[in-house]
């Protein structure tokens, strides 16, 4: 996580004005006598103003241009559900997950394979069932095959292809229709794991490991549609849910690559609260991720902007009329940056300052 010591024109965080000048100070304070004399007689050299060189007005202007266009994009994108407690937490989740920090460290994997162990349950069901019930000789050649082109496919295309030569073969040789409508379904199946991420590799540990009941995936994902109306922000539901499970999710540890060390009641938890919670607000990051992406492209002419005020304070610089125009989408920068900071801390859910988009 990043810490708050990002330079800002915040108002409320902004750092104090530097010191008064020794020449309205003390006796030659221009309400003093002396002073009044003082500044009579040498005021125009004390207070003549500089002047902003061309170069560095030029540079300001092409990061005012840039701040306008950008921050009239996140303000378009911005929503007020983004500002939901549970959307937060989700945001903070999928940072932690990223940085692989504190409980977080290397489960994202095993979280994105468990996800897609769901959502393809039926998938994993229809091949386990088809394995099942068509047990004649040219299936059962057909399984091996599949089997064995799991273990060292090239890629995906390469692997629908010489499944799509094994099934022609095989349905030319197989005499039952009902025989061969299965056969089909199975390789229909097949195709679509393929089209996922991990997809088939997550159909090669389930055969690795020897796990054919695929129900065990109906169970966990019966689990997590059961959270559709729970507040996910407290862990006692979760835990009570994983509680009762929880030896179906020591089945599917391995299968997950999931370590024996994070085998354990808070892990699984987390993986729940995460998985609901993407299934609840995923649509929705969508567009948070994209406003973040904005707003890191807007913090880059903001810095500068920033930089350029800063150098040229109104005490010794002659202050364009640029150097007053609001700057468009630092409201909405300052909301996330409050948001997604946390208070005991100091650290933050987000890098404005990241260079990915």
């Amino acid at each position: 996580m990043t810490n708050t010591s990002q330079k800002t024109l915040n108002p409320e965080i902004a750092p104090p004005q530097g010191p008064t000048p020794w020449w309205n100070r003390g006796i030659f304070h221009q309400d003093h006598p002396i002073g009044k004399w003082f500044h009579k007689l040498f005021g125009s050299w004390l207070y003549s103003k500089q002047t902003v060189t061309e170069s560095t007005l030029f540079l300001y202007n092409r990061a005012m241009i840039d701040i306008r266009l950008l921050g009239k994009n996140a303000e378009i994108i911005d929503n007020e559900k983004f500002g939901k407690e549970e959307f937060l937490i989700f945001v903070k989740l999928k940072y932690l997950l990223r940085k692989n920090v504190d409980e977080y460290a290397n489960l994202e994997d095993s979280i994105q394979l468990l996800q897609l162990a769901i959502d393809a349950k039926d998938s994993f069901i229809a091949i386990y069932q088809t394995e099942l019930s068509f047990r004649g000789s040219k299936q059962q050649d057909f399984y091996q095959h599949v089997e064995s082109l799991l273990k060292d496919y090239e890629n995906t295309e390469v692997f629908r292809d010489n499944v799509q030569v094994s099934l022609t073969e095989s349905l030319n040789q197989i005499k039952t229709e009902e025989g061969r409508v299965a056969l089909q379904a199975y390789s229909q199946h097949l195709n679509r794991l393929s089209e996922r991420d991990l997809g088939l590799k997550l159909l090669s540990l389930f055969k690795a490991y020897q796990m054919g009941d695929y129900s065990i995936l109906k169970r966990i994902s019966d689990i997590i549609q059961s959270l559709d109306k729970t507040d996910l922000q407290s862990y006692n539901t979760l835990m009570s849910l994983v509680m009762a499970n929880y030896d179906a999710f020591e089945k599917i540890r391995k299968i997950i690559n999931l370590p024996q060390e994070k085998s354990n009641p808070d892990i699984y938890c987390r993986m729940m609260q995460y998985i609901a919670l993407n299934y609840r607000y995923g649509l929705s990051f969508m567009k948070f991720d994209e406003l973040m992406g904005v707003l890191r492209r807007w913090y880059r002419p903001y810095q500068t902007i920033i930089a350029i005020r800063e150098a040229h304070p109104p005490h010794q610089f002659q202050q364009p009329l640029a150097f007053q125009e609001p700057i468009l989408g630092e409201a909405t920068y300052f909301k996330y940056l409050k948001w997604l900071t946390d208070k005991k801390t100091g650290m933050v859910y987000v890098d404005f300052d990241s260079e990915e988009e």
